[in-house]
């Protein structure tokens, strides 16, 4: 049997069709190095300009001075404010002072990490960046180091004493999970753009070649199977993520022509990304376990209010909650007990507070914050909080031990209040001493749960 001859116009298409995918992946290639280039660049500036900053705020005749007797002296405390300022400002982990103690050997100095602080004299992981800054240079980790207290891309900037001497060095920690996640995450997108976009492209170059309508019914034919292939594409990675897609199918396809049809096809794919990269800035910004705002959101939230109140614009009030006896609780019954009695904890407080002002900052620790309003009107909201604690305690929940949540509010004073923490740090007093009465008559697993306020 005589083998067939392609025609020209479909050897056109054939050629010109290999010639786009070629040069599309090859710019995709392009665009994704050049992308994560740009990302990691990126990264390093900030970190150097926040390491500098925070460099330039420190007197470093203080700092070259301090020693281990010097530990909870007014100008350990000053250094150690000044650091946790940053900290609290700026979206990092951690924020340190260190001195060269010896030939490539580094120790901490002051480290105001309230939970795990490097103590004065701890020997610090040697990079290349902290090596650097040794040498008077401020300088930025290309890769990620682990220590104690996880994996981090790190920066660091000399402070100099009055009289031009390395004083000491100050250091910040970036997570590498985070970074890397933001860097994987773009590059997925990246590829699986690129590859839509060559096989719509392949598919428009055959509409425009052919030309006539006889031809255009074999497009339409081909861009079915494309739409397939895609939503199962944007099904599996919905799967994969978990959100739920909200596009809906088009069922009046017959009354439109083909290029109609492609272009709701192409708005569909559109919209199914929108749904995606949606669902990846509120996962960003969302506590996994309770659903309500992580610390990224909730650092984000401190640094608008701060701005507030350099402005004189600032009005508001913090609640700080915590889940009393939470140790007790995983250790008699289970992490898993902690886990739901948490959870329990969020849902009573954002059900009367909204989920866009309920923060979890730490374990068992929550905060709100909320525009200033009477104190008759937050004890009302805070007894809604109460009552909900009570129906969980009523209800099956699985194992038999109360639930019991202490609260402590402040609001911000504009005549002495210079920052966002003044305000937490006596929202936060007020409840531990909720929290103490809580201890002082737990015999009573009944006692009533009053708030304590400014």
């Amino acid at each position: 049997m005589k083998k067939r001859k392609l025609s020209f116009t479909t050897r056109y298409v054939l050629l010109f069709g290999v010639l786009l995918v070629v040069t599309n992946l090859i710019l995709g290639v392009v665009i994704l190095n050049q992308s994560k280039y740009a990302m990691r660049s990126l990264i390093n500036k900030n970190m150097l300009d926040i390491v500098k900053s925070a460099a330039n705020s420190i007197d470093g005749d203080i700092l070259g001075s301090l020693t281990e007797e010097d530990v909870g002296s007014e100008n350990f405390n000053h250094i150690s404010d000044q650091l946790t300022v940053f900290m609290e400002s700026v979206n990092i982990e951690f924020i340190y002072a260190v001195k060269e103690a010896g030939p490539d050997y580094f120790v901490f100095t002051v480290d105001p990490d309230p939970i795990d602080p490097g103590e004065f004299g701890e020997e610090v992981l040697v990079t290349d960046a902290l090596k650097q800054a040794a040498k008077g240079v401020a300088s930025v980790d290309m890769a990620p180091a682990a220590d104690r207290w996880g994996n981090f891309y790190s920066a660091y900037s000399p402070v100099f004493d009055s009289k031009e001497n390395i004083a000491g060095i100050i250091g910040i920690d970036f997570d590498a999970e985070w970074y890397q996640q933001q860097i994987d995450k773009y590059t997925v997108s990246i590829v699986a753009i690129d590859i839509i976009s060559v096989i719509i492209g392949i598919a428009v170059v055959y509409y425009i070649t052919y030309n006539v309508r006889k031809k255009m019914n074999d497009l339409n034919a081909s861009v079915a199977v494309l739409s397939d292939n895609v939503d199962s594409l944007m099904s599996e990675m919905a799967e994969y993520a978990g959100f739920e897609r909200s596009v809906e199918k088009n069922n009046d396809d017959e009354d439109k022509d083909e290029l109609e049809q492609l272009g709701d096809k192409i708005n569909a794919m559109q919209k199914d990304m929108d749904v995606y990269l949606n669902y990846m800035h509120a996962q960003a910004y969302t506590d996994s376990l309770t659903n309500v705002g992580n610390s990224t959101a909730y650092h984000e939230k401190i640094k608008q209010i701060n701005e507030q109140i350099k402005e004189g614009t600032a009005d508001f009030t913090v609640v700080v909650f915590d889940v009393n006896s939470l140790k007790e609780l995983n250790d008699n019954y289970g992490h898993e007990c902690g886990d739901i009695y948490i959870k329990a904890t969020a849902k009573a407080i954002a059900e009367v507070f909204g989920v866009a002002d309920t923060y979890r900052i730490g374990g068992d620790e929550f905060a709100i914050i909320l525009d200033k309003s009477s104190d008759k009107k937050l004890k009302d909201l805070l007894e809604e909080v109460n009552k909900n604690v009570r129906k969980f305690n009523e209800s099956d929940k699985g194992f038999d031990v109360d639930l019991y949540v202490s609260y402590g509010y402040s609001s911000y004073r504009k005549k002495t209040d210079k920052l966002y923490r003044q305000v937490f740090a006596r929202a936060d007093k007020n409840m531990y001493k909720y929290k103490k009465q809580y201890y002082e008559t737990i015999g009573n697993r009944r006692a009533r749960n009053t708030s304590i306020e400014d």
